[in-house]
Protein backbone atom coordinates (compact mmCIF):
# COMPACT_ATOMS: atom_id res chain seq x y z
CA UNK A 1 0.00 0.00 0.00
CA UNK A 2 2.64 2.23 0.75
CA UNK A 3 4.45 1.66 -1.96
CA UNK A 4 1.24 2.22 -4.09
CA UNK A 5 0.89 5.57 -2.66
CA UNK A 6 4.73 6.42 -3.54
CA UNK A 7 4.04 5.45 -7.21
CA UNK A 8 0.65 7.51 -6.95
CA UNK A 9 2.52 10.99 -5.61
CA UNK A 10 5.20 10.56 -7.94
CA UNK A 11 2.51 10.20 -10.64
CA UNK A 12 0.96 13.70 -9.37
CA UNK A 13 4.62 15.33 -9.20
CA UNK A 14 5.12 14.53 -12.58
CA UNK A 15 1.95 16.03 -14.13
CA UNK A 16 2.25 19.18 -11.95
CA UNK A 17 5.71 19.45 -13.65
CA UNK A 18 4.48 18.65 -16.86
CA UNK A 19 1.44 20.77 -16.44
CA UNK A 20 4.19 23.36 -15.37
CA UNK A 21 6.27 22.98 -18.51
CA UNK A 22 3.40 23.15 -20.77
CA UNK A 23 2.36 26.55 -19.34
CA UNK A 24 5.65 28.03 -19.67
CA UNK A 25 5.77 27.13 -23.52
CA UNK A 26 2.14 28.45 -24.01
CA UNK A 27 3.46 31.81 -22.47
CA UNK A 28 6.89 31.72 -24.67
CA UNK A 29 4.36 31.34 -27.55
CA UNK A 30 1.82 33.92 -26.41
CA UNK A 31 5.04 36.66 -26.22
CA UNK A 32 6.83 35.38 -29.42
CA UNK A 33 3.29 36.08 -30.77
CA UNK A 34 2.46 39.80 -28.85
CA UNK A 35 2.14 42.50 -31.32
CA UNK A 36 5.24 44.35 -32.10
CA UNK A 37 5.89 47.79 -32.96
CA UNK A 38 9.48 48.45 -34.56
CA UNK A 39 11.28 51.29 -35.30
CA UNK A 40 14.20 50.63 -37.97
CA UNK A 41 15.94 52.41 -40.49
CA UNK A 42 16.49 50.57 -43.73
CA UNK A 43 18.96 52.37 -46.47
CA UNK A 44 18.70 52.14 -50.41
CA UNK A 45 22.06 52.01 -51.54
CA UNK A 46 21.32 52.25 -54.91
CA UNK A 47 19.82 55.86 -54.29
CA UNK A 48 22.27 56.59 -51.09
CA UNK A 49 18.88 57.21 -49.38
CA UNK A 50 17.90 55.94 -45.40
CA UNK A 51 14.64 55.49 -45.01
CA UNK A 52 13.06 55.43 -41.19
CA UNK A 53 10.06 53.04 -41.29
CA UNK A 54 7.46 52.11 -38.51
CA UNK A 55 6.59 48.73 -38.75
CA UNK A 56 3.51 47.36 -36.79
CA UNK A 57 2.97 43.66 -36.50
CA UNK A 58 0.18 42.01 -35.55
CA UNK A 59 -0.40 39.08 -33.32
CA UNK A 60 0.17 35.59 -33.98
CA UNK A 61 2.46 34.10 -36.23
CA UNK A 62 0.56 33.40 -39.47
CA UNK A 63 0.91 35.44 -42.73
CA UNK A 64 -0.46 38.95 -42.91
CA UNK A 65 -1.42 40.94 -45.89
CA UNK A 66 0.72 44.22 -45.88
CA UNK A 67 -0.66 47.57 -45.67
CA UNK A 68 2.06 50.22 -46.58
CA UNK A 69 1.35 53.87 -44.87
CA UNK A 70 2.64 57.10 -46.29
CA UNK A 71 2.78 60.38 -44.43
CA UNK A 72 1.65 64.06 -45.56
CA UNK A 73 4.18 66.54 -46.77
CA UNK A 74 6.20 67.59 -43.71
CA UNK A 75 5.22 64.06 -41.35
CA UNK A 76 7.26 61.03 -40.35
CA UNK A 77 6.77 57.49 -39.93
CA UNK A 78 4.42 58.35 -36.80
CA UNK A 79 1.71 59.44 -39.14
CA UNK A 80 -0.98 57.50 -39.30
CA UNK A 81 -1.07 56.21 -36.13
CA UNK A 82 -4.23 56.01 -35.44
CA UNK A 83 -4.89 53.95 -38.89
CA UNK A 84 -2.08 51.71 -38.56
CA UNK A 85 -2.71 50.63 -35.07
CA UNK A 86 -6.45 49.73 -35.71
CA UNK A 87 -5.47 47.65 -38.80
CA UNK A 88 -3.15 45.84 -36.98
CA UNK A 89 -4.84 44.77 -33.88
CA UNK A 90 -7.27 43.42 -36.62
CA UNK A 91 -4.24 41.25 -38.75
CA UNK A 92 -2.62 43.70 -40.88
CA UNK A 93 1.32 44.13 -40.77
CA UNK A 94 1.09 48.00 -41.52
CA UNK A 95 4.65 49.95 -42.56
CA UNK A 96 4.57 53.58 -41.98
CA UNK A 97 7.34 55.37 -44.29
CA UNK A 98 9.16 58.20 -44.10
CA UNK A 99 10.31 60.50 -47.27
CA UNK A 100 13.63 62.10 -46.67
CA UNK A 101 13.07 65.46 -48.52
CA UNK A 102 9.52 65.44 -48.00
CA UNK A 103 9.39 65.27 -44.34
CA UNK A 104 9.08 66.99 -40.97
CA UNK A 105 12.85 68.00 -41.59
CA UNK A 106 11.62 70.98 -43.67
CA UNK A 107 10.04 72.57 -41.08
CA UNK A 108 11.85 71.68 -38.00
CA UNK A 109 15.03 73.47 -36.93
CA UNK A 110 17.02 76.19 -38.87
CA UNK A 111 16.57 76.70 -42.62
CA UNK A 112 16.26 79.74 -45.04
CA UNK A 113 12.67 80.78 -45.49
CA UNK A 114 9.32 80.90 -43.24
CA UNK A 115 7.81 77.28 -42.10
CA UNK A 116 5.40 77.53 -44.69
CA UNK A 117 8.18 77.98 -47.82
CA UNK A 118 10.48 75.69 -46.34
CA UNK A 119 7.57 72.92 -46.38
CA UNK A 120 6.38 74.15 -50.39
CA UNK A 121 9.84 73.03 -51.21
CA UNK A 122 9.00 69.85 -50.71
CA UNK A 123 6.08 69.35 -52.53
CA UNK A 124 7.87 68.93 -55.88
CA UNK A 125 7.26 66.47 -59.31
CA UNK A 126 10.99 65.03 -58.28
CA UNK A 127 10.06 64.63 -54.43
CA UNK A 128 6.40 62.45 -55.76
CA UNK A 129 8.79 60.45 -57.75
CA UNK A 130 11.39 59.79 -54.69
CA UNK A 131 8.31 58.97 -52.59
CA UNK A 132 7.01 56.09 -55.38
CA UNK A 133 10.46 54.79 -54.80
CA UNK A 134 10.66 54.89 -51.56
CA UNK A 135 7.48 52.34 -51.87
CA UNK A 136 9.40 50.38 -54.75
CA UNK A 137 12.55 49.89 -52.30
CA UNK A 138 10.22 48.63 -49.26
CA UNK A 139 8.42 46.09 -51.41
CA UNK A 140 11.74 44.86 -53.39
CA UNK A 141 13.31 44.36 -49.86
CA UNK A 142 10.61 42.84 -48.15
CA UNK A 143 10.88 40.27 -51.49
CA UNK A 144 14.69 40.29 -51.05
CA UNK A 145 14.61 39.63 -47.00
CA UNK A 146 12.31 36.70 -47.56
CA UNK A 147 14.79 34.56 -49.42
CA UNK A 148 16.89 34.81 -46.79
CA UNK A 149 17.12 31.73 -44.13
CA UNK A 150 18.26 34.36 -41.19
CA UNK A 151 15.68 36.79 -41.63
CA UNK A 152 13.22 38.42 -38.88
CA UNK A 153 10.22 36.44 -38.34
CA UNK A 154 8.28 39.13 -39.38
CA UNK A 155 9.29 39.66 -42.13
CA UNK A 156 8.39 36.07 -43.36
CA UNK A 157 4.88 37.06 -41.93
CA UNK A 158 4.06 39.61 -44.92
CA UNK A 159 2.04 37.87 -47.57
CA UNK A 160 3.64 39.70 -50.46
CA UNK A 161 0.78 38.72 -52.74
CA UNK A 162 -1.76 40.87 -50.66
CA UNK A 163 -0.65 44.48 -50.48
CA UNK A 164 -2.08 47.95 -49.59
CA UNK A 165 -0.97 51.33 -50.57
CA UNK A 166 -2.54 53.93 -48.17
CA UNK A 167 -1.25 57.63 -47.53
CA UNK A 168 -2.36 61.12 -46.71
CA UNK A 169 -2.25 64.60 -48.24
CA UNK A 170 1.22 64.34 -50.22
CA UNK A 171 0.92 60.79 -49.02
CA UNK A 172 -2.09 60.22 -50.98
CA UNK A 173 -1.05 61.29 -54.07
CA UNK A 174 1.82 59.37 -53.67
CA UNK A 175 -1.17 56.34 -53.47
CA UNK A 176 -2.87 57.98 -56.65
CA UNK A 177 0.64 57.68 -58.56
CA UNK A 178 1.48 54.08 -57.38
CA UNK A 179 -2.45 53.58 -58.70
CA UNK A 180 -2.24 54.77 -61.48
CA UNK A 181 -2.63 58.32 -62.43
CA UNK A 182 -1.44 59.53 -65.83
CA UNK A 183 1.11 62.55 -65.76
CA UNK A 184 1.65 64.93 -68.74
CA UNK A 185 5.64 64.78 -69.66
CA UNK A 186 7.33 61.56 -70.57
CA UNK A 187 6.32 60.06 -67.66
CA UNK A 188 3.10 59.12 -67.82
CA UNK A 189 2.24 56.39 -65.23
CA UNK A 190 4.73 54.66 -62.51
CA UNK A 191 1.73 52.29 -61.30
CA UNK A 192 2.98 49.30 -59.35
CA UNK A 193 0.81 46.48 -60.16
CA UNK A 194 1.84 44.39 -57.00
CA UNK A 195 -0.43 46.19 -55.35
CA UNK A 196 -4.34 45.43 -54.57
CA UNK A 197 -5.80 48.05 -52.86
CA UNK A 198 -5.41 52.00 -52.33
CA UNK A 199 -6.84 54.27 -49.74
CA UNK A 200 -6.05 58.08 -50.25
CA UNK A 201 -6.73 59.77 -46.69
CA UNK A 202 -7.36 63.66 -48.26
CA UNK A 203 -6.68 62.96 -52.21
CA UNK A 204 -6.74 66.34 -54.88
CA UNK A 205 -7.03 66.03 -58.73
CA UNK A 206 -4.42 67.92 -60.57
CA UNK A 207 -4.77 69.98 -63.91
CA UNK A 208 -7.91 71.33 -66.09
CA UNK A 209 -11.02 69.47 -65.78
CA UNK A 210 -11.00 67.95 -68.78
CA UNK A 211 -8.15 66.16 -68.40
CA UNK A 212 -9.46 64.57 -65.32
CA UNK A 213 -10.98 61.76 -67.21
CA UNK A 214 -7.48 60.95 -69.04
CA UNK A 215 -5.73 61.50 -65.85
CA UNK A 216 -7.50 59.12 -63.77
CA UNK A 217 -9.57 56.80 -65.58
CA UNK A 218 -6.94 54.54 -65.88
CA UNK A 219 -6.77 53.95 -62.50
CA UNK A 220 -8.64 50.40 -62.31
CA UNK A 221 -7.75 48.98 -59.39
CA UNK A 222 -9.99 49.23 -55.89
CA UNK A 223 -9.52 52.77 -54.58
CA UNK A 224 -11.00 54.41 -51.29
CA UNK A 225 -11.14 58.35 -50.86
CA UNK A 226 -11.85 59.57 -47.66
CA UNK A 227 -11.66 63.54 -47.20
CA UNK A 228 -14.11 66.10 -45.49
CA UNK A 229 -16.26 69.28 -46.14
CA UNK A 230 -13.47 71.35 -44.54
CA UNK A 231 -10.54 69.61 -45.96
CA UNK A 232 -9.39 72.53 -47.37
CA UNK A 233 -6.22 74.21 -49.28
CA UNK A 234 -3.69 74.08 -46.63
CA UNK A 235 -0.97 74.60 -48.71
CA UNK A 236 -2.06 77.47 -51.14
CA UNK A 237 -2.06 75.27 -54.19
CA UNK A 238 -5.69 75.16 -54.70
CA UNK A 239 -6.40 71.47 -53.39
CA UNK A 240 -9.72 72.50 -52.20
CA UNK A 241 -12.81 70.31 -50.71
CA UNK A 242 -14.71 69.97 -54.07
CA UNK A 243 -11.16 69.00 -55.57
CA UNK A 244 -10.76 66.77 -53.44
CA UNK A 245 -13.94 65.00 -53.33
CA UNK A 246 -13.97 65.42 -57.52
CA UNK A 247 -11.15 62.26 -57.37
CA UNK A 248 -14.00 59.94 -56.90
CA UNK A 249 -16.33 61.74 -59.86
CA UNK A 250 -13.12 61.36 -62.43
CA UNK A 251 -12.69 57.80 -61.73
CA UNK A 252 -14.18 54.71 -63.73
CA UNK A 253 -16.62 52.98 -61.97
CA UNK A 254 -15.74 49.59 -60.76
CA UNK A 255 -14.73 49.01 -56.56
CA UNK A 256 -14.50 52.67 -56.83
CA UNK A 257 -15.44 54.30 -53.31
CA UNK A 258 -15.61 57.74 -51.54
CA UNK A 259 -16.62 59.37 -47.66
CA UNK A 260 -16.90 62.52 -47.23
CA UNK A 261 -16.86 63.58 -43.28
CA UNK A 262 -19.37 66.57 -42.44
CA UNK A 263 -16.95 69.17 -40.71
CA UNK A 264 -13.59 66.85 -41.68
CA UNK A 265 -10.31 68.99 -41.62
CA UNK A 266 -7.41 68.41 -42.85
CA UNK A 267 -5.47 67.63 -40.14
CA UNK A 268 -7.94 64.76 -38.87
CA UNK A 269 -7.13 62.34 -42.08
CA UNK A 270 -3.39 62.34 -40.75
CA UNK A 271 -4.47 59.68 -38.38
CA UNK A 272 -3.08 61.30 -35.45
CA UNK A 273 -4.40 60.37 -31.96
CA UNK A 274 -3.89 64.24 -30.61
CA UNK A 275 -5.26 66.93 -33.03
CA UNK A 276 -3.18 68.68 -35.11
CA UNK A 277 -4.82 71.60 -36.39
CA UNK A 278 -2.70 73.85 -34.07
CA UNK A 279 0.84 72.05 -35.29
CA UNK A 280 -0.53 72.79 -38.80
CA UNK A 281 -1.81 76.71 -38.13
CA UNK A 282 1.97 77.44 -36.89
CA UNK A 283 3.86 75.60 -39.48
CA UNK A 284 1.58 77.38 -42.62
CA UNK A 285 1.27 80.75 -40.48
CA UNK A 286 -2.49 80.74 -40.95
CA UNK A 287 -5.93 79.58 -39.53
CA UNK A 288 -7.52 77.08 -41.31
CA UNK A 289 -11.12 75.79 -40.30
CA UNK A 290 -10.73 73.14 -38.07
CA UNK A 291 -12.35 69.89 -36.74
CA UNK A 292 -13.80 69.95 -32.68
CA UNK A 293 -12.33 67.58 -30.52
CA UNK A 294 -15.91 65.80 -30.78
CA UNK A 295 -16.53 65.27 -34.44
CA UNK A 296 -12.45 64.76 -34.76
CA UNK A 297 -13.68 61.23 -32.94
CA UNK A 298 -16.45 60.43 -34.43
CA UNK A 299 -14.48 61.22 -37.71
CA UNK A 300 -11.54 58.76 -36.81
CA UNK A 301 -13.76 55.87 -35.20
CA UNK A 302 -15.91 55.26 -38.20
CA UNK A 303 -12.74 56.01 -40.82
CA UNK A 304 -11.34 52.58 -38.72
CA UNK A 305 -14.61 50.95 -39.23
CA UNK A 306 -14.79 51.63 -43.09
CA UNK A 307 -11.66 51.37 -43.70
CA UNK A 308 -11.36 47.54 -42.20
CA UNK A 309 -14.02 46.84 -43.83
CA UNK A 310 -12.10 47.87 -47.14
CA UNK A 311 -8.99 46.12 -46.46
CA UNK A 312 -10.91 42.54 -45.45
CA UNK A 313 -13.02 42.78 -48.75
CA UNK A 314 -9.78 43.32 -51.01
CA UNK A 315 -6.74 42.00 -49.16
CA UNK A 316 -8.76 38.94 -47.51
CA UNK A 317 -11.92 38.32 -49.99
CA UNK A 318 -14.08 39.19 -47.27
CA UNK A 319 -17.64 38.58 -49.08
CA UNK A 320 -19.36 39.63 -46.47
CA UNK A 321 -17.07 42.96 -46.09
CA UNK A 322 -17.29 43.85 -49.82
CA UNK A 323 -21.08 43.89 -49.17
CA UNK A 324 -20.78 45.90 -46.43
CA UNK A 325 -19.44 48.82 -48.55
CA UNK A 326 -22.50 48.85 -50.47
CA UNK A 327 -25.36 48.27 -47.98
CA UNK A 328 -24.47 48.79 -44.68
CA UNK A 329 -21.32 51.61 -44.90
CA UNK A 330 -24.23 54.23 -45.61
CA UNK A 331 -26.02 53.17 -42.59
CA UNK A 332 -23.38 52.94 -40.27
CA UNK A 333 -22.12 56.49 -41.81
CA UNK A 334 -25.36 57.96 -40.52
CA UNK A 335 -25.17 62.07 -40.78
CA UNK A 336 -21.58 62.29 -39.86
CA UNK A 337 -21.16 62.29 -43.58
CA UNK A 338 -21.90 61.46 -47.13
CA UNK A 339 -21.02 57.94 -49.03
CA UNK A 340 -20.75 56.85 -52.50
CA UNK A 341 -19.93 54.05 -54.55
CA UNK A 342 -19.93 53.02 -58.08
Amino acid sequence: MARAKSQVSRYIVAMKNCILFLTALLLCANLNAAPQVLDIDWKDSARERMLPLKIRVPDGDGRAPLVIFSHGLGGSRDGGKAWGEHWSANGYLVIHVQHPGSDETLWKGEGVGAPKQRMARGATPEQLLGRVDDVRFVIDELTRLQTRFDTPAWIKRVDLSRIAMTGHSFGARTTMALAGERFPGPIKSVADARITAFIAFSPTVQGAKKTWTERYGSMTQPFLSVTGSIDGDVMGTGSTAKKRAAVFDAQNAGSKYRVVFVDGDHSVFGGGNVREAAWLNRVTGEDHASTSATTAKVIQDKTNAITLQYLDAYLKGDAAAKSWLTSDAEKVLGDAGEWSHK
